[in-house]
């Protein structure tokens, strides 16, 4: 059995400020929960996400005061003899206040 999301990081940081509510990616900038423009830069933390083809990303609904954020991606990758695999797991977004 082969697990293609082996590499890639389930649990990110994402910073965040405790006053204003603003998301730190890289500059400071206001951002709604569970917003297209968010889903984007959380995409871009995932480290290992390069070495595999995405998809599909949706939000997956958390308790707006637990200061986390789910993403379930869809990923494919070639294995081998060029069989195509398709595999789902969920990245935690774990919100830390500066």
């Amino acid at each position: 059995k082969t697990d293609i999301t082996e590499g890639i990081h389930k649990q990110v940081s994402l910073h965040s400020c405790r006053s204003c509510g603003r998301f730190q990616c890289p500059q400071w900038q206001h951002m709604a929960l569970e917003s297209k423009e968010l889903m984007a830069v959380c995409l871009r933390k995932i480290s290992g996400l390069s070495r595999v083809k995405l998809i599909d990303a949706v939000w997956i609904w958390t308790e707006p005061h637990s200061m986390r954020l789910k993403i379930k991606i869809t990923i494919q990758k070639e294995v081998m003899n060029g069989a195509i695999l398709q595999q789902a797991t969920v990245v935690d977004f774990i919100i830390r206040n500066l």
